[in-house]
């Protein structure tokens, strides 16, 4: 069972760190057109190839399928109903949430999913796998600090550190993508006026995500857990 949980963390940070960044990246130097649509699909693929593994020698319960399609619906509908406040966005409070109750990978699909559908709402783009990307990290790394640790899941860290994931690893994989549309070439030089002009935007999602988590991360984590232990859900290898 530990060598089996081992191979799942390892598979997950390769995903999650190594190919979507690379999906990104060849999408973008090496196919014309639409390339950002093959590269939402891939990236997709590689957050659910963590989940082939995991259930690779247990049944699959619907509740953990549920789960998951209901946060991801609430994620898209936070993002949605908030559309006229740039940035006021409870979306990345819901994916730390569930990536603390329910692990790294949940988070990464959650957020990834979350992203790429709200944009039908919003508008595809070239933006659109590294808003995927930002959002599927920041739910990631939650994961990885809250999940498997009891002690740290009180309101204040949680609120703190949600807020820190969504300016520095949302933040900036957003503004990357603006230095890539809005400048000749990908350079400090050209990611530091861009990260400054948003700024501000970067400091209330910061603020927003913090204080959605500070309100609702406890009570919802504590009903999340009891549902874990209940119906024997999302059960992580020791």
């Amino acid at each position: 069972m530990r060598k089996k949980s081992s191979l799942l963390t390892v598979i997950s940070v390769v995903c999650t760190l190594i190919l979507c960044p690379l999906i990104i990246y060849f999408s973008r130097e090496f196919i014309s057109g639409k390339s950002y649509y093959l590269a939402a699909v891939l990236m997709i693929i590689c957050a659910v190839i963590p989940f082939f593994v995991y259930f690779e020698k247990r049944e699959i319960k619907t509740a953990e399928i549920v789960i998951l399609a209901i946060m991801t619906a609430l994620a898209v509908a936070s993002r949605s109903v908030l559309m006229f406040l740039p940035q006021i966005k409870p979306t990345a409070a819901i994916v730390i949430i569930t990536a603390c109750a329910f692990g790294p990978n949940c988070g990464f699909l959650t957020g990834a999913l979350s992203m790429f559908l709200s944009n039908f709402i919003f508008g595809q783009g070239m933006f659109t796998p590294f808003q995927m990307l930002g959002m599927g990290l920041t739910g990631f790394f939650a994961g990885l600090i809250f999940s498997k640790s009891e002690k740290l899941r009180n309101k204040y860290i949680i609120s703190i550190t949600g807020g820190f994931l969504t300016f520095f690893v949302y933040g900036i994989c957003v503004d990357i993508s603006s230095v890539l549309m809005l400048t000749d070439g990908f350079s400090l030089k050209n990611l530091l006026p861009v990260f400054a002009s948003g700024l501000t935007f970067n400091i209330s999602h910061c603020v927003t995500t913090a204080i959605v988590l500070f309100l609702t991360a406890k009570p919802m984590l504590e009903k999340f857990m009891r549902l874990r232990i209940k119906y024997g859900i999302f059960e992580q290898s020791p």
